[in-house]
């Protein structure tokens, strides 16, 4: 009973608040930061009521009041209230994204719908070039609008990225929704990919930034050429080697361009030796005689409308070659000024000196002799020494200059020789038959014979006969003087070891040895051919190229596969060496063949070196060098003589196939 009086008393103490909320607009369906929602309000009372009208703003179950208004009705009356809820970031805080409005009087409660509130700027950009250089404007206009529709008054940001980090940025305007940007781009702006990135965003007068929005957009700097450079690996050239020139074009930040260049050669007198386009940053060989006179040379380059020139010096040079052929000693000005120097000369225990001056590209003839006998004859000039085995007649030992008679008797005693012992038989014969025939009837005869018998024994020995090797159709012949050019060449030496027992035995093994030949002649080898040893020389002068190391391995390795494969399948073996070197010669090509003379002792050590292999190819020193890219070797010591044997070939693939089609071109020839 006491319950009961408890809660009526209550009843009489708490007013009962009945009222009817109408919400007479809903919001929007969409709303950013700084836009005002609107809720207008209208109360109606059922009763007397007086009480607090609010308002909460509702945002993902969190919950922001903002609106309170005092209300006090009699019964039947209504009143309206206009509420306005502003989107900032000080009265909703981080609220954003489906969100509704409650209003409410004590226990009566009214909802809007759902809307969303949004901090979201579009930025549509339209970018003049993506592709652009240093010193040109980057041109970016576009619109930016809210997510609600309306346009954006504000400011958007360009910045220009590089890895992590902003380089370049531009604050500009944006207003009723358009902007536009014209930024500079820096001279010296390195070439390459880049992020512009584009921010927008508005503020509120406290300097609160309220809607923002981005966009990124890759471009590309291009390189400009701004400088020409040319780039001699050394500046002073010998005279019989080669300059190394290069172009290097640089962009803006001096990196380099790949592109094409024109280059004219100008010798010490200016006259243009040649000209060429060249790729930029690759070395061009360009070969200097060996007798070019001391002077400085010009290089003329233009590239993308730049043009620059420099210089190199051809170097004074003072050399001569010798040679020992019987007893003569010949010595050739190979250098390209005046020879006025003396030599030595080591002939047995003696040392003897010559004066020499020569003019360039002359020679001199000088007469050897000694008591009877083989001498190694050493001749030492200009620190190089070059050694010959030969046979020297005479009383004691003695060095003079050959006249014109006496140089050839010396060069050609043979011929003398002969003479006189035909004069002599003649004689002999028109004695003793009493004059039966004319002396000169006599000669005709036995000249018309000897014709015959030559006939005879061109028919009876082959190409491979004792008198030669080789029937070649690219022939070299060596000169003991002789105007040519001077170059450096690769040396492919053949040495047959069992000659005798090849020629005094007929197989298969001459048919091998030509079709090796010819291969190697189609790869423009000249041929020469020496007491059983054949030198495969590639020379720039008939190969049409500077760098011929290659192409001589090549023809070794399959040289080398031909005759191992000739090994197997025929009794007749062939026993051979094989040596590879690099060298310089003096070289003038005839209509009849190539002549060349040796420069110093590459004939001798090619010719060496290919006797110290059993089988495997051996390499000198100087194109061990230049063949590093192409072949790991190992360094041996045989016979006084340092050499290379190749471990290891690393572009297999190509060298099998080379090979390989050395091996069919055999096999095609053969049919």
């Amino acid at each position: 009973m006491k319950k009961v009086i408890v809660f009526l008393a209550l009843l009489l103490i708490v007013p009962f608040i009945s009222a009817d909320l109408v919400i007479t607009q809903q919001p929007n369906e969409v709303y950013n930061l700084g836009d005002i929602v609107n809720i207008p309000i209208t109360v109606k009372s059922l009763t007397d009521i007086s009480g607090i009208l609010e308002m909460d703003f509702i945002c993902g179950g969190r919950i922001s009041n903002f609106y309170k208004n005092g209300v006090s009705l009699i019964s039947g009356e209504e009143k309206k209230f206009e509420s306005s809820l502003v989107l900032t970031g000080s009265v909703i805080g981080e609220l954003r994204g489906t969100c509704k409005v409650k209003a409410f009087v004590g226990e009566e409660f009214i909802l809007t719908d759902d809307f969303k509130v949004s901090d979201l700027i579009t930025i549509n950009p339209n970018f003049e070039s993506l592709e652009l250089v240093p010193d040109q404007n980057l041109v970016v206009e576009g619109n930016a609008f809210k997510e609600n529709g309306k346009d954006v008054n504000g400011f958007i940001e360009l910045s220009i990225i590089e890895g992590n980090s902003s380089i370049i940025s531009q604050l500009e305007t944006i207003n009723n929704g358009f902007f536009s940007i014209n930024l500079s781009l820096p001279k010296e702006m390195k070439a390459g990919a880049y992020l512009v990135e584009l921010n927008g965003y508005e503020m509120v007068i406290s300097g609160e930034k309220t809607n923002n929005g981005f966009v990124n957009q890759n471009i590309l700097v291009n390189q400009v050429p701004t400088s020409l450079e040319i780039v001699f690996e050394n500046s002073e050239i010998e005279p019989g080697t080669e300059v190394k020139i290069k172009t290097v074009l640089h962009d803006q930040t001096g990196e380099k361009i790949n592109s094409t260049s024109y280059l004219t050669i100008r010798d010490g007198k200016g006259k243009i030796m040649e000209q060429m386009n060249t790729n930029t940053d690759k070395f061009l060989f360009f070969p200097i005689s060996y007798n070019e006179e001391p002077s400085a040379w010009g290089v003329l380059a233009e590239s993308n409308q730049l043009t620059t020139e420099s210089k190199f010096i051809v170097l004074e040079k003072a050399e001569i070659s010798t040679q020992i052929l019987n007893q003569t000693l010949t010595i050739t000005n190979v250098g390209n000024v005046l020879y006025n120097k003396t030599a030595l000369v080591k002939l047995g225990n003696e040392s003897l000196n010559i004066d020499v001056l020569l003019e360039v590209g002359k020679s001199q003839k000088y007469v050897l002799s000694a008591p009877d006998g083989q001498y190694i004859v050493e001749v030492i000039a200009d620190g190089e020494v070059s050694s010959t085995e030969t046979i020297l007649t005479g009383n004691t030992i003695n060095i003079k200059k050959a006249s014109g008679a006496v140089g050839s008797l010396v060069k050609y005693p043979f011929v003398w020789i002969f003479v006189i012992a035909i004069l002599g038989f003649a004689t002999f014969v028109v004695f003793r038959k009493g004059y039966q025939k004319s002396f000169v009837g006599y000669i005709t005869t036995r000249m018309k014979e000897r014709k015959n018998n030559k006939e005879a024994s061109d028919v009876k020995f082959s190409p491979h006969s004792k008198k030669s090797l080789i029937n070649s159709k690219s022939k070299g012949e060596v000169s003991l003087s002789i105007k040519g050019d001077r170059q450096n060449v690769s040396v492919v030496t053949l040495n047959i070891k069992n000659l005798n027992e090849i020629q005094g035995r007929k197989s298969n093994a001459e048919e091998t040895l030509e079709k090796v030949i010819d291969v190697a002649e189609s790869e423009k080898a000249v041929v020469h051919e020496s007491g059983g040893v054949i030198f495969f020389i590639l020379a720039p002068a008939k190969t049409r190229t500077f760098k011929n190391e290659r192409t001589a391995l090549k023809i070794a390795q399959g040289m080398k596969k031909v005759l191992e494969e000739h090994n197997k399948s025929f009794k007749q073996k062939i026993n051979f060496g094989i040596s590879l070197n690099y060298g310089t010669i003096v070289a003038k090509q005839d209509q009849e063949s190539f002549k060349f003379m040796s420069m110093g002792t590459l004939m001798n050590v090619a010719k060496k070196i290919s006797s110290l292999s059993h089988g495997e190819i051996l390499l000198g020193e100087k194109i061990n060098e230049r063949l590093r890219a192409e072949i790991k070797t190992t360094k041996h010591e045989r016979g006084n003589s340092t050499v290379y044997s190749i471990k290891e070939i690393k572009n297999v693939e190509d060298n099998e196939r080379f090979v390989r089609s050395f091996l069919e071109r055999i096999g095609k020839d053969k049919k």
